[in-house]
C-alpha cells in the first residue's frame, strides 16, 4: 500500500503537469475545449496509479449537450478529478478559494476557469454564485459539493446553503451524484491510499420543473435525499 501510494502521489504530480501545460496551451490558443477530451483521458488515468478502479453508473441519464448543475458528496481529494474525468459534459467548478493558492493545482483551476468561492465573506460567495449562473447560461455545466468539505466520518455532512441559491436562480436542471468506496481507498485522516474499487453513481436529473416553487431548504432536503438513495 505504502508502495503503490507512492507511485501515486508520482503519477498524479506529471499528469497534473501535463494538465498544466493543456490547459495552457489551449488557453494561449484562444480555445477553452481544445484539449477538453485529453485533460478528461488524464483524470480517468490517475486513480489507476494508486491501483483504484473507478466504475460509472448512471450515464444514460444525462444529456452530454446540455448544462446541469452537478451536485456530489464529497469524500476525498479524489473527487474533483474522478467527477471532471468522467462526466460527459463541458463541465467547470465552483471551489474553495483556498484551493486557488495550491501549487500547480491552483493553477490549474483557475486557467480553466473554475470559480473561487469564500466561506467566510458572504459578499464575495454571492459574487461567485452569479458568476457560475453566467457559465450555465452559456451552455457550461457547473459542479459544486455542497458539504464544502470533505466527510471526516464517511456520511454526508451538513449541506451549504449556496448550491441551491444558485439552482433556484439559474433554472437549471441538478444532477445528483454519490461517489461510493471512496472514503475506504483515502479518507481525510491519512496521507495514504488503498487499492482498490470506487463508483460514481450518476442520478436521474431533477427538472427545474419539479422544483421552482420550493425553498432554498425544501430544494436542499430533495438534493441531499436524492444523493442519500444513490449512496444506498
Amino acid at each position: 500500500m505504502l508502495l503503490t501510494t507512492i507511485l501515486g502521489y508520482g503519477m498524479t504530480a506529471a499528469g497534473l503537469l501535463l494538465i498544466l501545460f493543456l490547459v495552457l496551451l489551449q488557453n494561449l490558443l484562444g480555445n477553452q475545449r481544445l484539449f477538453d477530451p485529453l485533460i478528461k483521458l488524464i483524470c480517468r488515468v490517475l486513480p489507476l496509479g494508486f491501483g483504484c478502479r473507478v466504475r460509472v453508473t448512471g450515464r444514460e441519464h444525462i444529456d452530454p449537450d446540455k448544462p446541469y448543475i452537478f451536485m456530489s458528496n464529497h469524500v476525498n481529494i479524489f473527487d474533483p478529478v474522478i467527477i471532471y474525468g468522467h462526466i460527459p459534459n463541458f463541465l467547470r467548478a465552483v471551489e474553495l478559494e483556498d484551493h486557488f493558492a495550491w501549487p500547480v493545482w491552483g493553477t490549474i483551476i483557475r486557467r480553466l476557469g473554475n470559480i473561487p468561492i469564500s466561506h467566510k465573506h458572504v459578499a464575495r460567495a454571492l459574487d461567485s454564485l452569479q458568476k457560475a449562473a453566467e457559465l450555465v447560461r452559456r451552455g457550461t455545466s457547473i459542479a459544486i459539493l455542497p458539504e464544502g468539505h470533505r466527510t471526516r466520518d464517511g456520511h454526508l455532512s451538513a449541506f451549504m446553503r449556496g448550491p441551491f441559491r444558485l439552482a433556484l436562480n439559474v433554472e437549471a436542471d441538478i444532477v445528483p451524484l454519490a461517489m461510493k468506496g471512496g472514503f475506504e481507498r483515502k479518507s481525510v485522516h491519512s496521507p495514504l491510499v488503498h487499492p482498490g474499487r470506487m463508483e460514481l453513481a450518476i442520478g436521474r436529473p431533477i427538472s427545474f420543473e419539479s422544483f421552482a416553487t420550493q425553498t432554498e431548504r425544501e430544494l436542499r432536503d430533495t438534493v441531499r435525499a436524492a444523493i442519500e438513495k444513490l449512496l444506498e
